[in-house]
């Protein structure tokens, strides 16, 4: 079939529906973006400022994007109903990984309007490029209820909460860092502590919903000096709540830190009148999806993330299929 069309000068109302298509289906996901994103994209993919690639609704309908932030590189591709969606879905993502800048080391992708099975059909072909990782993330949900509303037990011996906005960005970041280093939730991120600063700074600004300070903590020692824990949630809807990023310190976790950290949270919640709360994990963190699963999380989406390294990390495609 013929390659997808650039975006640059395309027809902005070709662009602004297919965009919509995009959110539509990332809200429902409750990843949604915020504020004027459908219209900010689109004059980016208009003018070039963002690359991207489509095809026309008329012809079944398509569309890829890409946005390059130093040495990573990130990109979604979405489909249309139409003929032929395997060959469709497959140019967009070539579109993207061909394109992808002399600097950048990376490429995540992610996937909207693709069922499963083409989807699955999609990532087997994308995974015999060499530095292919395929990444399975959960969303969980839990609903919140009256218990959540009972006193607390003290916080951990030797440790104190504190207001998120009283921790500066630097120990957060560090933290974060720390947390993810050498999990597969690290490629999502990246290994720069940059990027760490760079995320939490969008969480906190509220680009992925209002951020919610009262229901966000971190727990903090004293003596010697060490943050050792954080939650940081925000609201997507008027009863619906995310926990943005957990994290603990990895010398410190078997310990209850982070169950407390998750009750402190319900409570939190439960008190701020919300009725359910949302996380997501990757399908490698075994030992917090334990967690989630025992404090009353379940799993309601899935979602894949293909990642390409410049550099393979082996010598061979892997996945974690």
């Amino acid at each position: 079939m013929e390659p997808p069309r650039p975006t640059r000068g395309a027809p902005i109302d070709e662009l602004l529906e297919q965009l919509q298509l995009v959110q539509r289906e990332l809200v429902v996901r409750e990843e949604g973006p915020t504020g004027d994103w459908v219209e900010g994209s689109a004059s980016d993919l208009r003018s070039g400022a963002k690359a991207g690639w489509y095809y026309p609704l008329v012809n079944g309908g398509g569309l890829a994007f890409r946005s390059d932030r130093g040495a990573a590189s990130f990109g979604h591709v979405h489909l249309a109903p139409g003929p032929q969606p395997i060959d469709r879905a497959a140019s967009l993502s070539s579109a993207l990984l061909d394109s992808v800048p002399a600097g950048a080391a990376s490429l995540s992708v992610g996937f909207t309007g693709l069922a499963n099975d083409l989807e699955e059909q999609l990532l087997r072909q994308l995974a015999a490029r060499p530095g292919s990782t395929v990444i399975r993330r959960f969303a969980m949900e839990r609903a919140l209820a009256p218990d959540d509303g009972a006193e607390l037990p003290p916080v951990p011996e030797g440790l104190t909460l504190v207001p998120i906005r009283d921790v500066t960005l630097e120990a957060l970041a560090e933290l974060d860092q720390r947390a993810f280093r050498g999990t597969t939730d690290e490629l999502l991120i990246g290994s720069e502590l940059a990027e760490y600063r760079r995320m939490l700074q969008s969480l906190l600004a509220g680009e992925l919903g209002p951020f919610l300070d009262n229901a966000s903590t971190a727990l903090y020692r004293p003596n010697p000096p060490a943050l050792v824990g954080a939650l940081l949630t925000c609201e997507k809807s008027a009863r619906h709540a995310v926990f943005l990023d957990f994290m603990v310190d990895p010398p410190r976790r078997r310990r209850g830190l982070g169950r407390y950290l998750l009750r402190w949270g319900f409570r939190a919640l439960w008190a701020l009148g919300y009725e359910r709360v949302r996380l997501w994990v990757t399908a490698s963190n075994e030992t917090a999806r334990h967690l989630y699963d025992a404090v009353g999380f379940s799993v309601t989406h899935r979602a894949v993330i293909y990642r390409w390294d410049r550099v393979p990390l082996t010598s061979q495609p892997h996945s974690e299929r």
